[in-house]
């Protein structure tokens, strides 16, 4: 799959030179790709607030925090984009594909659900 959208190769220049820097291995199960794939991604396993329950009628708010990962990925460098189903095994620990958030510039944002607690389904071997 091309990364270039517009007159400047942001895949090129930019996503690729990111995610040499920051980007780590991680192995991608895909339909077509049961046995995994190699790629590079860049993973973030931040925390966001939310505010459930606002200030309003003269209610206290109540502040949550929960963690949200996400792999931030280079499309050039799969041979498909990822689907939501798929699964990543990212550090040791298995992932399933959420929500697929593509930009303009040949990147995507994988939104992720950790899969260490699903059925006995989601079988990531390490390689």
């Amino acid at each position: 799959m091309t990364g270039a959208a517009g007159p400047f190769d942001w895949s090129g220049l930019v996503l690729g030179p990111c995610q040499n820097v920051f980007g780590e291995n991680v192995t991608w199960y895909h339909r077509r790709a049961p046995a995994g794939v190699t790629v590079r991604g860049i993973f973030d396993e931040g925390f966001q607030a939310y505010d459930a329950i606002g200030g309003e009628d003269g209610m206290e708010p109540v502040h949550l925090s929960s963690s949200h990962p996400i792999l931030g990925i280079r499309i050039a460098d799969f041979p498909s984009l990822p689907v939501q189903g798929d699964r990543f095994l990212i550090r040791g620990i298995p992932y399933r594909v959420q929500e697929v958030r593509p930009d303009s510039h040949g990147a995507a944002s994988l939104i992720l659900n950790k899969a260490d607690r699903e059925n006995g389904s989601v079988s990531c071997a390490s390689s």
